[in-house]
């Protein structure tokens, strides 16, 4: 199972550490040995409502994606019902193509070119080095 950058996933009873619960995902980034790098999205807000807007946030020590409700973000017109947040930390995941293929995927929609661009680049910015490179290789790819 292969996705490109920017496609917007629903996952049915993915295993959380303490529940099994519905999760969306985006594929931002492909690694050596065919594995996928992905972020799992909330709508849980964890800071102060009135800093909500679309793009980053950040509230003292925590630093989100932030995809506001309704807005258009998918190239076939895919929008959250609900203010929707990546966090930074400890966000990414790393599935190869065995994992991928025991989840049951549902494809949704692919990102909008800037909005992927932006996503990644806050990315970039704010999480481990070990991700560096990837995002570099990424962000060259999608400004071509």
């Amino acid at each position: 199972m292969t996705f490109e950058i920017g496609s917007i996933l629903f996952v049915k009873d993915y295993q959380l550490p303490t529940k099994i619960k519905n999760k969306f995902f985006i594929v931002i980034g492909i690694s050596d040995g065919d594995i996928l790098l992905l972020s799992m999205t909330t709508s849980q807000l964890y800071f102060d409502e009135s800093l909500i807007k679309h793009g980053v946030i950040i509230d003292r020590d925590m630093s989100v994606y932030c995809f506001e409700q309704n807005r258009m973000i998918g190239r076939n017109g895919f929008a959250f019902r609900k203010n929707t947040f990546i966090s930074h930390r400890a966000n990414i995941h790393a599935f190869n193509s065995e994992k991928l293929d025991s989840l049951n995927i549902e494809y949704i929609d692919c990102l909008i070119k800037e909005e992927i661009i932006e996503l990644i680049y806050s990315f970039y910015k704010r999480t481990p080095p070990k991700y560096t490179t990837i995002f570099e290789r990424i962000l060259s790819m999608l400004s071509e």
